[in-house]
């Protein structure tokens, strides 16, 4: 069975679609079989995972435009009897081991569906298997490609149809940013989450003889992960690396007891080994050892927007492509060690998911 990532944080503009593919690059790289799966219906993870083949792919002259999540499931939704069936999901450009299940713009249309179904609790047959269909279409493109992990990114929001790829995943991580949005969401988040694990252990037994079941298990906290912040003299700038703090101290405070509570954390020996993990400078609160921050990414933005131009992570960057995008002598001197200190953090965050899951 592959383990599944999700991406998760209720407030937009946090690097979730970012965080997700370059998390997914890094284990690919390291050997695993990695499925990257675009809940979002801005589709954002498989443009950047596709890069040329992206608009090909869903041209409608073309034999795969109907090779995404949403065409996959519409026959549940709409009553038709037809099975999910799995169909080959395309590579990441530059990376074989890194598989894309690509998303559709329309895949938000069955929040009202998921939501019916989530509220009626299985007692309508034409519903029942609506809840575990995604999941459905998940596991057999797992099946086919032989995943290990699973990486989830999602669209901003708490409906049906976050509830339900949250249900159907085995741990999440938590994107933010360093600004007041950031901190007032997870005020809410863990109540959200508190209620979802409520309802799946309430209701999740009513759809047991579905013909797609939701699986069973609860979603457990990976940690926090803090990107887009301007770096200065290694750490974040002024009132960036205080907000940073403040977040790292209400995640502590109100979201892990909370979390706790629920049954949502990995053993805490986990968290603890995981803090061990050598991590640069850059990447961690030069005050206070966090044990459920995974990383802070320093916002380099001469660097990423090359990483995005070429179709690569910015820590898979190589010399030949700075030269290409015509970096020379200092500058380019500059953005390597920028790229080092990327691969860095990246190697560090795979490795504290790796410790806490046991992967």
């Amino acid at each position: 069975m592959a383990s599944r990532i999700l991406l998760f944080n209720h407030k937009g503009g946090v690097g979730k679609t970012t965080s997700a593919y370059n998390i997914g690059w890094k284990f690919a790289e390291s050997g695993y079989r990695v499925l990257l799966v675009d809940g979002d219906s801005q589709v954002n993870l498989t443009a950047r995972s596709l890069g040329e083949e992206f608009e090909e792919y869903y041209d409608e002259a073309s034999p795969t435009r109907n090779n995404n999540i949403y065409d996959a499931v519409r026959p549940v939704f709409e009553g038709r009897p037809a099975p999910i069936e799995a169909f080959d999901c395309p590579t990441a450009e530059d990376n074989g081991n890194l598989f894309v299940l690509p998303g559709h713009p329309d895949l938000s249309s069955l929040e009202g569906q998921i939501s019916l179904a989530q509220e009626t609790r299985g007692t309508l047959s034409v519903t029942k298997n609506l809840p575990g269909a995604i999941h459905q279409i998940i596991y057999l493109a797992e099946q086919r490609h032989n995943i290990d992990i699973s990486i989830i990114d999602i669209n901003p929001g708490l409906g049906a149809l976050n509830q339900n790829f949250f249900m159907i995943s085995d741990a999440f991580i938590v994107p933010t940013n360093p600004d007041p949005f950031s901190l007032m969401s997870l005020k809410t988040l863990g109540l959200e989450i508190e209620k979802w694990v409520g309802w799946k252990e309430k209701f999740g037994p009513a759809f047991s003889n579905a013909t797609y079941p939701l699986p069973e298990g609860i979603t457990r906290f990976l940690g926090a992960l803090h990107s887009r912040f301007n770096r200065h003299k290694s750490k974040a700038a002024g009132r960036y690396h205080e907000r940073l703090s403040q977040i790292d101290q209400r995640i502590e405070d109100d979201l892990i007891p909370k979390l706790d509570s629920i049954g949502c954390l990995f053993p805490a020996k986990a968290y603890e080994d995981a803090s061990k993990v050598k991590m640069p400078d850059a990447a961690v609160d030069p005050d206070v050892r966090r044990l459920y921050a995974l990383a802070r990414i320093p916002d380099f933005a001469q660097v990423s927007h090359i990483a995005t131009d070429i179709g690569k992570p910015v820590f898979g960057l190589t010399e030949r492509d700075l030269r290409d995008a015509g970096l020379r002598g200092n500058v380019k001197s500059s953005v390597q060690a920028n790229v080092e200190v990327f691969d860095e953090i990246f190697d560090g965050i795979v490795e504290k998911i790796r410790i806490i899951m046991k992967l």
